[in-house]
């Protein structure tokens, strides 16, 4: 992950649904939903936050192991990126 910039598709609109989040990719129409941990790397990733900052934060806000949550993330920003939600 390092620090790595990512930053969300202007074509991404998304709205906070209690702990979830919703996104809508407005070229392809498709709806995505992420779940409260992915809700919140959603939420720093539109504060310009990237990489090796976004795990010192999450790890910060979640009780989990640093290993785990790298993986998780690293996971999650991977798909963002397939879906074409986020670029790096």
């Amino acid at each position: 992950m390092k620090d790595r910039a990512y930053s969300p598709n202007p074509d991404v609109v998304f709205k906070r649904l209690e702990d979830r989040m919703v996104l809508v990719h407005l070229t392809s129409n498709q709806i995505f939903e992420l779940n409260h941990t992915g809700a919140r790397v959603w939420e720093l990733l539109q504060e310009g936050v990237s990489g090796d900052t976004l795990l010192d934060r999450l790890s910060g806000e979640f009780e989990v192991e640093s290993p785990t949550l790298r993986d998780e993330i690293t996971s999650l920003l991977s798909d963002l990126v397939n879906e074409g939600l986020i670029a790096s």
